[in-house]
């Protein structure tokens, strides 16, 4: 119940970003930008969001952001239209676009959803560390057997 919302935000901001730029600049129809904002959505959210995002950092996972909507955007607008060409452009413009408000909702994500994400964590101070040498008196194994023979 906690996803309904991220993702309901998600949805909208990616459905408007991609309405403006394919639809502006690629007349690419309406059904078409709702069918691949719900795919990339869903594919986004639980990969990236769920499975790269906790485990990496912000950078890393805002360049996966990057190439995966970009990727899914050209493929699902090749495959859903009949442009051949024209259509990488928009594609490309629009996943920088998405991945600058991917920027700010991973954020919020790290806020809200992920509690134990460790970016949140308080910073600990740095334990003083107890280190202690050992003295002994032989320098080598062999010089001992030698004194003993």
């Amino acid at each position: 119940m906690k996803h309904v919302m991220p993702i309901l935000i998600k949805f909208i901001v990616s459905f408007l970003i991609l309405s403006f730029f394919l639809n502006g600049f690629a007349a690419i129809s309406f059904l078409n930008i709702l069918l691949t904002t719900a795919i990339l959505v869903t594919f986004s959210y639980f990969v990236g969001d769920n499975m790269v995002l906790p485990r990496t950092n912000y950078t890393f996972a805002a360049v996966f952001d990057f190439v995966f909507n970009f990727a899914t955007i050209a493929f699902l607008v090749y495959i859903l239209t009949n442009l051949s060409a024209g259509f990488l452009l928009p594609s490309a413009i629009a996943a920088l676009t998405i991945t600058v408000f991917e920027v700010f909702f991973h954020l919020y994500l790290v806020k809200s959803i992920f509690p134990d994400h460790p970016r949140k964590r308080t910073k600990r101070s740095a334990q003083p560390m107890e280190l202690q040498t050992e003295f002994s008196e032989e320098l080598t194994i062999h010089d001992k057997k030698n004194r003993e023979d």
